[in-house]
């Protein structure tokens, strides 16, 4: 059965599967082969390809990142067919467990993405240190031109899995921000969010001084007694300290540039995907959806059930359905959600209620990146 999210029928097919099993042969990993043969992927020339599987391992101390299992059926469907798959991620912006190549790939091997598991070894595209980026040619508003990571670049075919979810910066995560932050360097990362500036709000600040050592920069810090302080100037504007303060202290100054930061991500999807057209495919896991990103160190309450995963050709379309499908769940009453509970009420705005969510979707058709409308597909 079909379902558009508008009057008109259109031709950007989303296909999705839930996660009731109807059959005793209704697997995860049968689900995502289902969807992979749904848009093409075994029809596709896959022989001596290096094809980038694109996923996110999780900070440690992290649990909602993809499950390393469901990585495992499209990793046997390209190598059947000739190709050469690896798990493609890249340095993080923050100082974590995943700042650089030896860090990160340990943290991949702890959280179970091995090759005995997912049958694929991992790369670290940008380099040892995020340095190793190809300048991909976009026109702009933001820039002339971006930064992709070398090993993305490079590669042959473009697999992305995304865990959906909320983002402090951006409203939501999904396909577009795994392309826009996940497959660029560490100056691309760095480009995005020099625009963006958080402060402390003085007054809910708790003098607990967990921001201060969060900062990879050091650029927060706290006299004796008082409020801690941002330093405007040494700021790099990543916005990881947000999460840090478990008071609610630390804002984002938006004014003056809303929505900026994701428009330039946005820019940098279309400069990552601008040598793959005919050769990327997309898949969204609506599972453990929460509100923030797998960046951090835990996983916060999910703002609403587990719902199911879905596949398309298109990235804005894939996004564009994957909120709808989440607006359409009950939310959680013991969650970050402040209200929209109901079935189909929006989710993500009670969430990050100063975040304009729809920016992703509306710059990324403006740009040619893909197209909001969709037809959504059901294969249960």
């Amino acid at each position: 059965m079909s379902k558009t999210n508008n009057a008109e029928k259109v031709s950007n097919k989303v296909y999705t599967v839930g996660l009731k099993a109807k059959r005793p042969s209704d697997s995860h990993q049968k689900k995502i082969e289902k969807l992979a043969e749904a848009i093409g992927m075994k029809k596709f020339d896959w022989k001596n390809k290096l094809v980038a599987i694109k996923t996110h391992f999780g900070e440690r101390g992290n649990s909602a990142f993809p499950r390393p299992t469901l990585i495992r059926p499209i990793v046997d469907l390209i190598k059947a067919k000739g190709g050469k798959p690896f798990l493609a991620e890249t340095s993080t912006l923050y100082t974590g467990s995943r700042s650089n190549a030896p860090d990160h790939i340990e943290t991949a091997l702890l959280h179970g993405f091995g090759l005995e598991v997912t049958g694929a070894p991992v790369f670290i595209c940008d380099g040892l240190t995020g340095r190793s980026g190809q300048l991909v040619k976009i026109d702009g508003k933001h820039f002339p031109e971006v930064s992709v990571a070398s090993g993305i670049f490079e590669a042959d075919a473009l697999v992305v899995v995304s865990h959906f979810k909320g983002h402090e910066v951006s409203g939501f995560g999904g396909t577009i921000k795994n392309l826009g932050m996940g497959c660029c360097s560490r100056t691309a990362k760095l480009a995005m969010h020099t625009s963006i500036r958080p402060s402390v709000l003085e007054d809910k600040c708790v003098k607990c001084g967990a921001c201060i050592s969060w900062c990879s920069v050091n650029a927060i810090f706290q006299e004796k007694g008082s409020p801690a302080k941002i330093d405007q100037k040494k700021c790099q504007g990543c916005g990881e300290c947000l999460t840090a303060c478990r008071a609610n202290a630390i804002r984002i100054n938006w004014s003056g540039d809303a929505g900026g930061v994701t428009e330039k991500m946005v820019e940098h999807a279309l400069g990552v995907v601008k040598n793959k057209v005919g050769s990327s495919f997309y898949f969204n896991l609506l599972v453990d959806i929460v509100p923030v990103c797998d960046c951090y160190g835990f996983t916060d309450a999910p703002i609403v059930p587990n719902i199911g995963y879905a596949a398309s050709l298109d990235p804005v379309a894939l996004d564009s359905a994957s909120v709808d499908w989440v607006n359409q769940q009950p939310g959680l009453k013991n969650s970050s959600l402040k209200d929209g509970f109901d079935p189909g009420q929006e989710k993500f705005p009670h969430v990050h209620e100063k975040i304009d969510t729809k920016i992703q979707l509306e710059y990324g058709e403006k740009i040619g990146l893909g197209k909001k409308t969709y037809e959504r597909v059901e294969l249960d």
